[in-house]
């Protein structure tokens, strides 16, 4: 079954409507149904620019690395340095256990 309001409403694929018709029938609507028009339009506006921050992942990453305190950085460089130490003992050590020929017990 159609839907009884279906009639007056603008069809905007540019197949039915040229768009003066379509201003046309802009310039028709009472007050309240313009309001509603715009109260719709900004609703839709507010969507697309919250759905565009959420997708800006670039932008989102860099707010959350400023968010982090500078102390937790600090934690993270000492940490980061550690490990490479104990890397690079770990390595030396193998290393120096490969170089050396083991001796023979007579």
């Amino acid at each position: 079954m159609a839907d009884p309001q279906e009639d007056d409403r603008p069809v905007v694929d540019g197949t039915r409507a040229t768009p003066e018709e379509l201003r046309a029938e802009v310039e028709r609507l009472t007050d309240e149904r313009r309001q509603e028009a715009d109260e719709l339009r900004e609703d839709i506006g507010a969507t697309v620019h919250e759905l565009a921050e959420r997708l800006d992942l670039p932008s989102r990453a860099k707010a959350r690395l400023r968010s982090v305190p500078p102390v937790a950085w600090a934690g993270a460089a000492g940490a980061a340095v550690l490990v490479t130490g104990l890397v690079a003992l770990l390595k030396a050590r193998r290393n120096a256990s490969t170089r050396r020929p083991r001796r023979r017990r007579r």
